[in-house]
């Protein structure tokens, strides 16, 4: 496993990269590198290498990364640090014709160069250094040093000893002297005695090889939690350096799950998640690549409050969703979810013959932290059951939602509605909504050029104080129908606080999607009825950020996903038909230019100063629409680098232009036509002049 250290590129005549530790970030890791150690506590990686704002040739039709220079882009990655260990090892290999793939391994690991402020579980041995590769002789192995967990408690702790086995293939012995350094949880150094190696200097013969003990002592005290470091080998202008790690366990419990399901057999594959509250820690013990015949797993998980989440499918196609709301785990517990105790849903719209169109379940839990919140979902339908096992918890610290469309035909009345509960997931679901009152009614317009389209409403709702539920919503969709149209009639619940983003899906029998236009979440009062109008003209950017819309930066991060043909300035839309080439740059230089791809991201590789860049996209879909077909796009702006520590929106705005025109966008003949404009934009960064 190779992770992404964090090393600057320039550029110039050759496109190369700097191994200057000065010129990194202060950890020399890039944000996007993986930690160890693995699901099953192993130490990895083995080891390190660039991986930030690499150089390197651009394909004869490539469209990723920035261009630095004709024919080089400068890209972010484990797929920019792996080439480099991929060609230290070719290298090797080539010197060393006879060399294993374990030894050629050995060799990158033991000259690996030390990341200073890192740990193993971060870096492995340190950062891939060839030069050091190439001159090294001496090896060890294996290249990490890994003595698992010690469980808790620690009374009965007993030292673990590995052996290091170091091997000289040169043609004189060498004389090495042996140290371990460590690091505990806390980033202090290890208590002394936890490691030790044995003995403290060996001579390794010549062809031949020489082992050392190396001893973990958990018994020593410090802080539970992961401890990491190396022993090092120097003598003989030879440095071999050897990751070495071991986990005091906190305190911990065994969890044993058992999952039935509705036939009553034991399920050996169920969709399972094991959430921490306390820690932010997600599991899926099911997806350990193992056989569980009987249904049953058990983990080993730190003393805490849990979420658990299960869906357990018979071969009927019967889905039994069930969920442990409050799990505290302060004993070894056994929790068994039994499909045939979920129970049924039903939901009665006004219209008693209105049936479930699309529907969802969706459930959310608050953390410690709000990192470690844990939101769930799925859909819904006929042959969906639901149930809780063990205990609820207090109103503020889960809700469970069940919502949807319940819809008679495509041309009648659509009833978008949710229920909810706190405190506890449901078990079965029966609920009637006997009137229309207390709803907002919704009179719904879609517009459309396309020849034999059909439109259908989509809605997706938030719940104030639960933004959890954006983790898991999918959003609801009704039954098609013909379009355009102006007399599609929406009513939404209103209880709860919710705000609700509608949406109309837009289709024809060539595509399945050819636009999906949303307004931004707001909120319907009880009582009143509302117009809202999809899909029609003129058609334009939308830059306010919007449901992972906009253009903002991150310090160094840009990320542009402008909406090219949204119908209003309060809304956005989706052409997945539409062919986009979005540019950002600055004077002749182009930071970065995308084809086809939806959204732009720059990761790095900017100018740290005041910056003018011009930002130009181009979206064309002139294969279907007779108007509205092309909009093309261009601002100029000054930006800079302010270490900022959250998204920051870039300052854009656009002029947008509202005709009235009919369901096929267009403009009555021989009239006048009064096209009023509206300046939008970010509300915060809009200022206006007379």
């Amino acid at each position: 496993m190779v992770q992404g250290a964090q090393v600057p590129a320039e550029s110039g005549d050759r496109a190369r990269w700097q191994p200057e530790l000065e010129r990194v970030d202060r950890r020399g890791i890039g944000h996007f590198s993986s930690r160890g150690p693995t699901a099953d506590g192993r130490l990895k990686p083995d080891i390190a290498a660039p991986g930030v704002d690499i150089v390197a040739a651009r394909a004869a039709h490539g469209s990723e990364g920035e261009e630095v220079a004709p024919g080089y882009v400068s890209m972010s990655g484990t797929s920019m640090a792996t080439p480099h260990t991929a060609g230290a090892a070719a290298i090797l290999a080539q010197e060393h014709p006879g060399w294993t793939g374990e030894r050629i391994k050995a060799a990158l690991t033991a000259s690996a160069k030390p990341l200073t402020g890192t740990t193993a579980y971060e870096v492995g041995a340190g950062r891939v250094d060839l030069t050091r590769a190439t001159g090294a002789e001496v090896t060890a192995e294996p290249s990490s040093v890994d003595f698992g967990a010690a469980a808790w408690p620690h009374n009965d702790d007993q030292p673990t000893t590995r052996t290091l086995t170091y091997r000289n293939p040169g043609t004189k012995p060498v004389t090495l002297d042996l140290t371990s350094d460590a690091t505990g949880p806390d980033g202090g150094s290890a208590p002394t005695g936890m490691f030790t190696v044995s003995p403290a200097r060996l001579t390794v013969p010549a062809g031949g090889t020489t082992q050392a003990k190396v001893t973990a002592d958990t018994r020593l005290g410090g802080a539970d939690g992961v401890y990491s470091g190396a022993v090092t080998a120097s003598g003989g202008g030879q440095s071999v350096r050897t990751a070495l790690a071991v986990t005091r366990e906190v305190e911990s419990y065994k969890l044993t799950l058992i999952v039935t399901r509705r036939d009553g057999k034991r399920d050996d594959g169920p969709g399972v998640t094991v959430a921490g509250l306390d820690t932010g820690k997600q599991y899926t013990p099911f997806d350990d690549d193992k056989n569980h015949p009987d249904g049953k797993v058990t983990l080993r998980l730190p003393k805490g409050r849990y979420v658990v989440d299960v869906q357990s499918i018979d071969p009927r196609g019967r889905s039994a969703l069930m969920v442990a709301p409050h799990l505290v785990l302060g004993h070894d517990t056994t929790l068994a979810f039994d499909g045939r105790k979920a129970k049924p849903v039903k939901v009665t719209a006004p219209d008693r013959r209105a049936t479930q169109r699309d529907a969802q379940v969706l459930f959310a839990a608050r953390g410690t932290k709000s990192a470690y919140d844990y939101a769930g979902g799925n859909t819904v339908d006929a042959d969906t059951f639901l149930g809780q096992v063990g205990p609820g918890t207090s109103a503020g610290s889960f809700v469970t939602q069940l919502g949807g469309i319940w819809q008679r035909t495509a041309t009648l009345p659509t009833y978008s509605l949710v229920t909810q509960r706190t405190g506890s997931f449901f078990t079965g679901l029966n609920r009637t909504f006997f009137s229309t009152r207390g709803m907002a009614r919704v009179n719904t317009s879609v517009a459309t050029t396309l020849t034999g389209a059909e439109t259908a409403p989509q809605v997706d709702w938030s719940t104030p104080g639960w933004p959890q539920f954006g983790r898991a919503s999918l959003g609801v969709t009704g039954a098609l129908r013909k379009a355009p149209t102006a007399s599609l009639v929406q009513y939404l619940s209103t209880d709860h606080g919710l705000r609700w983003n509608l949406g109309a899906r837009v289709a024809n029998g060539m595509h399945n999607e050819d636009a999906v236009s949303f307004l931004t979440a707001r909120r319907f009062e009880p009582g009143r009825t509302y117009r809202v109008a999809f899909n029609g003209g003129v058609h334009g950017p939308a830059v306010a950020p919007a449901s992972g819309t906009g253009a903002k930066r991150f310090g160094g991060y840009y990320y542009v996903c402008l909406p090219m043909f949204s119908d209003s300035p309060g809304g956005f839309a989706y052409v997945p038909q539409a062919t986009l080439t979005t540019r950002l740059g600055s004077g002749s230089r182009v930071f970065r230019s995308t084809t086809d791809d939806t959204c732009l991201n720059v990761y790095g590789g900017l100018p740290a100063g005041p910056t003018r860049y011009r930002l130009s996209i181009n979206a064309d879909r002139t294969k279907d629409y007779k108007v509205g077909d092309r909009v093309e796009a261009v601002w100029t702006f000054t930006s800079r680098d302010n270490g900022e520590t959250k998204w920051v929106p870039l300052p854009l705005s656009v002029v947008r232009f509202h005709p009235k025109l009919s369901l096929t966008d267009t403009a009555k003949a021989g009239a006048r036509l009064t096209v009023p404009l509206s300046l939008a934009g970010v509300p915060s960064l809009l200022t206006t002049s007379a």
